[in-house]
């Protein structure tokens, strides 16, 4: 019987449908291919768009309190070029000062960019920007992961080293702290928080920090005691290991702790240190040579 009527079974609804099934099951690599790729697709654009959200034009909350070092000063002032230059935020990022070797320019800033109005400038003319310029960066972009700002003017771009903090009042001057900053230089802390920043034993207690041996070997001196031991200082931190103390047992400052003060900014012009730990932050006095 069926060998009888092939022709019928072969347009029976049936045989269509399992016919249809099969064109279907030969069409699903491509749908499924094709789905894939706009998945992959959507997740790029996607982080994309996420990894675009860390670099964004700066904000008051962004760069307030900051200092930003730039190889090269180009970017301010043509005769800032392969200078470093330090551009440093205060009072809610409506002031700004600007410092290099060769002088020290401050004034206003305002957002759109970064448009900076030197009302003050300690460089001679012809070495540095002078009252009345208009320097306007633009973009200025803060990347929110790497704490960097980048800036653009006069056809150049730079990038600065991650942001340290910066004091109103301050030169502006500030970097990340070296060995060559602090060795064998001994910073007191005498304003509140005092030596609080180190321990809360210490709070509205004088308390200087001494660096020696090529800023290998530290001591912390207070009215209460000295802690003595090994410290590393490289990238803007600033880590101490406490190996013999004189402290009360009370405290932290034991042997076999360590304090970590990060960030520790060094402040050229004013030679002082601002260090933060998680109790607080604080600027040194001046430096003060320090012999063991």
């Amino acid at each position: 019987m069926l060998m009888a009527h092939p022709r019928t079974l072969r347009q029976s609804g049936v045989l269509r449908a399992v016919a249809y099934c099969g064109r279907f099951v030969l069409e699903v690599p491509c749908i499924c291919g094709l789905g894939a790729l706009l998945t992959i697709i959507g997740a790029l654009i996607l982080a994309g768009c996420y990894l675009s959200r860390t670099v964004d034009q700066a904000t008051a909350s962004d760069v307030n309190n900051q200092s930003f070092t730039f190889t090269n000063g180009a970017v301010f002032h043509a005769a800032l070029v392969n200078i470093s230059t330090t551009l440093c935020f205060t009072d809610d990022a409506t002031t700004f000062t600007l410092s290099s070797a060769g002088g020290t320019a401050t004034g206003t800033n305002r957002f759109d960019s970064c448009i900076l109005t030197v009302a003050n400038s300690s460089y001679t003319v012809g070495n540095g920007p002078q009252v009345g310029e208009v320097i306007t960066l633009d973009p200025c972009d803060f990347n929110s992961d790497l704490k960097t700002l980048t800036v653009s003017n006069r056809d150049l771009t730079a990038t600065s080293t991650v942001a340290v903090a910066c004091t109103p009042g301050s030169s502006g001057n500030v970097t990340p702290a070296t060995a060559d900053n602090v060795n064998n230089q001994s910073f007191t802390f005498s304003t509140t928080p005092s030596g609080g920043v180190f321990d809360t034993s210490l709070t509205n207690l004088p308390t200087s920090l001494a660096f020696t041996d090529n800023a290998t070997n530290f001591r912390l001196i207070s009215a209460s005691g000295t802690a003595i031991g090994t410290s590393t200082v490289q990238s803007g931190s600033c880590t101490l290991a406490i190996n013999n103390s004189t402290f009360p047992v009370t405290t932290n400052l034991q042997p076999n702790r360590t304090i970590r003060l990060n960030p520790c900014s060094f402040d050229n012009t004013a030679r002082t240190l601002t260090v933060t730990t998680n109790l607080g932050t604080a600027t040194s006095e001046p430096a003060q040579l320090f012999t063991p």
